[in-house]
């Protein structure tokens, strides 16, 4: 089992790409922290784990609150004691829009919940890496922090503000022992994605069209992108740090 008995923390661990990696890294021997703003989904996820015969906790989350973050992070590290692994996946899109249509209350809500997030859980996480001098951070930015999108120039920038922390904190933190990597998913099935498409006029074809942009030719699963944090929390990954990994079938290749 690639993470035997490792403490993983997951933020936004109650659905999609995060419920993903709490399964995943739970049946590789994980013990898990699921973090989620929607406390039934932290529950859900924490309970198919168990039933599965593995470890797991749960707890509300709301990364873009500081006693929130602080609050959780001391129930994990009071139970299991350290944090091996972070994974801190939460975001989402507030607005779809330019710059020009762009309102201030919406730039600083996306702010908010993409970087300010990673911020305040590396944050707290830290000092228990630095204390047993190891420690994996995931961060998920996005495709779209790559290659421009229209109307997308708020979220654009969270994204890719994601990037430069990671570089920053893979610096900041290599001579503690710890590593700093970022993912870069392209569309994914989600709940999110595809509660977006049912919104649409004809979902069915927005789909087709979306996966007919991918040079794979279908869009990524949840699974999709748990498999490649699961590669940069293990120790198969022991010599990688400030990376940027695209998982999203080619899309930013064209």
């Amino acid at each position: 089992m690639r993470l035997r008995d490792k403490v993983v923390l997951v933020t936004g661990g109650g659905s999609g790409i995060g419920e993903a990696v709490c399964l995943l890294s739970a049946s590789e021997g994980a013990k898990v922290a699921v973090g989620d703003v929607v406390s039934g989904n932290a529950i859900a996820t924490t309970t198919k784990i168990i039933e599965a015969g593995g470890e797991a906790m749960h707890g509300s989350l709301d990364v873009s609150d500081e006693s929130s973050v602080e609050a959780f992070v001391s129930n994990v590290l009071h139970k299991y004691s350290r944090v091996d692994v972070l994974v801190n996946n939460v975001g989402g899109i507030i607005t779809s829009t330019s710059v020009l249509n762009c309102r201030e209350s919406d730039w600083d809500r996306t702010f908010a919940l993409n970087v300010k997030g990673v911020f305040l859980t590396s944050r707290a996480v830290l000092p228990s890496m630095v204390e047993k001098k190891r420690g994996s951070i995931i961060n998920v930015s996005s495709a779209a922090a790559l290659a421009g999108r229209k109307n997308s120039a708020a979220y654009s920038a969270a994204k890719g503000a994601i990037i430069a922390l990671t570089r920053a904190m893979a610096h900041d933190h290599g001579q503690d022992g710890i590593r700093v990597n970022c993912i870069c998913p392209g569309p994914t099935l989600t709940p999110a994605f595809l509660n977006y498409l049912a919104a649409t006029p004809n979902p069915g074809a927005l789909r087709q069209a979306r996966e007919q942009e991918q040079p794979l030719g279908r869009l990524g699963e949840p699974l999709d992108i748990a498999q490649a944090i699961l590669f940069l929390a293990s120790d198969e990954a022991s010599w990688v740090s400030g990376t940027v990994m695209t998982v999203d079938g080619g899309n930013t290749a064209i």
